[in-house]
């Protein structure tokens, strides 16, 4: 029988770079990133910038390389401003990065006992931590209270992150002053990483550029592109992934997402079959017929290939035209933003997208990795 593989050539970020194709997954480094996220009624603000900043974080993560190679992203999330929540994950890790999207417009605050050290041990213990010796493990601690609340010890917990090769990066809603004296500052030296504050109520700036229209014509046509299989979940997926390109809207990051979804990071395998056969996780020639999409199902091994086959090609088009318009408007994004900036204070983060961005690209640089094709490592 016709046995039909197929390999995508990726867009890389920043750049109309076409790349050879994507190794499978087992053969590519993988970077972890568990945030924890303080959800008590004060934290409106840091919510609404992660949902926003997601894409900013997988944008810089897929452009690090080790040893040549993109990286996976998993990302796994915990909200802990209630005790309620932070005994468990909100997501374990996950490269399903619509689903890590989903959680996180789904978060509702209210909580009000912040126990850091108890979600930072939670997360190093419930997590399914890598033990590749070239795995980037991270974890982002937000949140505005004294690290030293609740009943674990926030040393010991992360004594045993840094144990595992986690590193514990902690990012403070608040003056510099406050952050260092509840002990934010003390917890990230512990464990190897990074501590920065953050204004969580500085609203995320949406900036309309030229581009943007033909951004998002072109984010419609590659959607075009999924062929959805396993019935009903992989219908959901699909209705999901428009989802979240709208909740990216109401955010203020559609453009951001837009890039995201040119990359190899972004990747549905699970429920996409151009994705699946990429990766290997399907063979056409097995999948059961009520698995196909509606307008498969009738075709034979080679209409199948074929079809799949052409879709692939047009998304690559597609990922081709949407990376050089997502980089032009990032251009003149940030000479805008130049333009329009009056400062930050001293010794504060603008945003939780730069605490984020600056200590992964920091971080990964001392663990070998290279960022846009430079060695970060000092």
């Amino acid at each position: 029988m016709h046995r039909f593989t197929l390999c995508l050539l990726p867009v890389l970020l920043g750049a109309v770079e076409v790349a050879a194709p994507p190794a499978l997954d087992r053969d590519r480094p993988l970077v972890q990133v568990a945030i924890l996220l303080d959800d008590s009624g004060s934290m409106d603000g840091l919510i609404n910038q992660a949902r926003a900043h997601l894409w900013d974080l997988v944008n810089q993560a897929v452009k690090l390389a080790h040893d040549g190679r993109r990286p996976r992203v998993e990302v796994a999330l915990y909200h802990y401003g209630s005790v309620g929540f932070l005994s468990r994950p909100l997501l374990p890790f996950s490269d399903d990065l619509d689903e890590v999207s989903k959680q996180l417009f789904a978060i509702k605050g209210g909580g009000g006992e912040e126990r850091c050290g108890e979600v930072i041990a939670n997360a190093t213990r419930q997590l399914a931590w890598s033990n590749e010796r070239s795995a980037l493990k991270l974890i982002y601690i937000c949140g505005n209270e004294p690290f030293t609340q609740g009943p674990v010890e926030y040393r010991d917990a992360c004594r045993a992150a840094i144990a595992k090769g986690i590193m514990v990066n902690t990012i403070h809603c608040g003056s510099d002053a406050d952050g260092r004296s509840g002990q934010w500052a003390d917890a990230a030296r512990l464990a190897d990483g990074s501590f920065a504050n953050i204004d969580q109520n500085q609203a995320v700036v949406a900036i309309a550029a030229p581009q943007d229209a033909r951004i998002a014509e072109l984010n419609g046509k590659l959607n075009a592109t999924y062929l959805c299989y396993g019935g009903a979940a992989g219908q959901a997926k699909l209705a999901n992934q428009a989802a979240q390109d709208a909740n990216a809207l109401a955010a203020g990051s559609f453009a951001k997402r837009a890039s995201s979804k040119t990359s190899g990071a972004y990747s549905n395998g699970s429920w996409d079959l151009v994705d699946a056969v990429t990766t290997k996780k399907v063979d056409l020639t097995t999948l059961p017929k009520d698995q196909l999409p509606a307008e498969l199902k009738p075709l034979d091994d080679a209409g199948l290939a074929a079809a799949v086959a052409s879709k692939a090609k047009e998304r690559a088009a597609v990922q081709a035209e949407l990376a050089t318009m997502t980089a032009e408007r990032e251009r003149f994004v940030a000479e805008e933003q130049r333009r329009r900036s009056a400062g930050t204070s001293e010794g504060q983060t603008a945003t939780l997208g730069d605490a984020l961005c600056r200590s992964l690209v920091e971080q990964a640089g001392r663990h070998g990795y290279q960022a846009d094709g430079q060695t970060t490592r000092p």
